[in-house]
């Protein structure tokens, strides 16, 4: 086929790694991002002297990443020297009682066993194995796939193998139904968090994400995060692709698109990177309705240059309250600021040096919050932090006292930073009826030409399944004819 030419619209992950599969086969690839870097969610923080993991922080589920730099005749060992966490992370629970959690298998039914007793880590290994059979036939039947109709969803064979998993059974039900310790059933499903989600709305399918962390490990770039994407841009640049920062896109109509600097351009197709709501209501051609979408909850992240060390904890921790559906439900179906969060701690100083200064320690925080239905307001902020600090310092050697400086993030910020409509840290949520067939297509009805990468398409969010979106969106357009 002749030389087609593309305009990706937002240099994230997503964008960029399909610009890279693009420019591999030869097409011209023009990258417009509005602001002064690539990456996307995937960026850095710098507080003083400690830089800081601003977007993802958990490296799992590697094949998406080794198949992209397959596809474009590169090995990944070659752009990024990633290393194995070990333990995954540390938990800590409200009745001061902590678990290290591994994926190595003896290790972690130790663990358990110390945790819960020997008949609850009897049912762990089991589990497991569950787990790793719906992991291999989920993704290629219901992640990897692009498709045209919720009809697709109900032909018999994908109906049978649903059914004969219990893929849409409840996920916090069905650790319930595996564990006698009320710790366990959080433990296995708290990785829903990850995507804006609370286990108790979330479908049994979901349980795969215990088996990345547990199967497959957590894994960690030297350099942070944003060595990812920094190598896949690195790779398109190399393969002709051209990157244009600071170039926001103000309009995308059909195949073509028109810059803030008042430009046109046109190309054979447009690959909108831009967060999939905001495309529809601020850069695509208006409609009478549009679409009615759920989102995920957001979240109130903190960056702290901290003097001194936190030995009790690991580079990855995860902080648990006393009533975890609670928590979970003034947050999803209240759209109330927890009184008792749960939160998530990572210091990556502990795995690269490089992020701290000598004598301290690069501290983050996440706080998973209500996204923008709530008015969120200082007091909100305040009162999480005074909550977060307090548990820290009872339970580690923590002292705000030797707070160096500390960054804010609100959940107002990720609307005006990355155009995150409510603030929704995490995209559109990932409730069943946005889940596969559901989920919004990679492809525009209202502005041929157009087409969506990222995390609020199909299949979903987080950095593993941004790479199987630009999987897709590659397929769709040699399906159409494009490439």
């Amino acid at each position: 086929m002749s030389q087609s030419s593309f305009i990706v619209v937002g240099a994230g992950l997503g964008g960029l790694a399909t610009g890279l599969r693009l420019a591999h086969r030869g097409h011209k690839v023009t990258i417009l991002e509005k602001t002064d870097v690539v990456g996307g969610r995937n960026r850095t923080i710098t507080v003083n002297d400690c830089t800081f993991d601003a977007g993802p922080t958990l490296l799992m589920m590697l094949d998406p990443f080794f198949q992209l730099f397959r596809d474009v005749g590169e090995r990944l060992e070659n752009h990024l020297e990633i290393s194995l966490c070990d333990p995954n992370y540390r938990v800590f629970f409200a009745d001061d009682s902590r678990i290290d959690c591994t994926s190595n298998m003896a290790k972690m039914v130790r663990n358990i066993e110390r945790l819960s007793g020997p008949d609850d880590a009897s049912r762990y290994p089991p589990l497991l194995g569950r787990l790793a059979d719906l992991y291999r036939v989920s993704l290629p039947a219901f992640v990897r796939k692009n498709y045209d109709s919720p009809f697709d969803l109900i032909r018999p064979s994908s109906a049978r193998m649903a059914l004969r998993h219990g893929m849409l059974g409840n996920l916090a039900k069905g650790m319930e139904r595996v564990f006698t310790d009320p710790k366990l059933h959080m433990l296995f499903c708290l990785q829903t968090m990850y995507l804006g989600l609370s286990p108790f709305q979330a479908p049994w399918v979901y349980a795969v994400l215990a088996y990345m962390e547990y199967g497959e490990g957590i894994w960690y770039p030297k350099g942070g995060m944003v060595e990812i994407t920094d190598a896949v841009a690195r790779l398109a640049t190399a393969r002709g692709a051209e990157i244009r920062l600071n170039s926001p896109v103000v309009a995308i109509e059909g195949r073509r698109v028109r810059l803030q600097s008042g430009q046109t351009l046109e190309a054979s197709a447009v690959i909108c990177n831009a967060d999939l709501p905001f495309a529809e209501r601020s850069l695509l051609p208006q409609t009478n309705k549009l679409p009615s979408r759920r989102y995920s909850c957001s979240a109130y992240n903190l960056y702290l240059d901290y003097k001194g060390e936190l030995p009790e904890v690991l580079h990855h921790n995860i902080f648990l309250g006393r009533d975890f559906k609670a928590n979970l439900d003034q947050i999803f179906r209240n759209h109330q600021v927890p009184e008792d969060p749960a939160f998530y701690l990572a210091v990556s100083s502990k795995t690269d040096a490089s992020k701290a200064p000598q004598g301290h320690s690069n501290i983050q925080i996440l706080i998973p919050s209500p996204n923008l239905d709530h008015a969120w307001s200082e007091e909100d902020g305040a009162r999480l932090e005074k909550v977060v600090f307090e548990r820290l310092a009872a339970e580690t050697s923590f002292d705000p006292g030797r707070v160096c400086a500390i960054k804010r993030i609100v959940p107002r910020d990720w609307l005006s930073m990355l155009n995150l409509d409510r603030g929704a840290a995490f995209g559109l949520s990932h409730e069943l009826l946005q889940t596969a067939c559901f989920r919004a297509s990679n492809k525009s009805k209202s502005s041929p030409g157009t087409y969506f990468v990222g995390a609020s398409t199909v299949p979903g969010n987080g950095l593993p399944m941004v790479l199987i979106s630009a999987e897709l969106v590659e397929q769709r357009l040699l399906l159409d004819g494009l490439i």
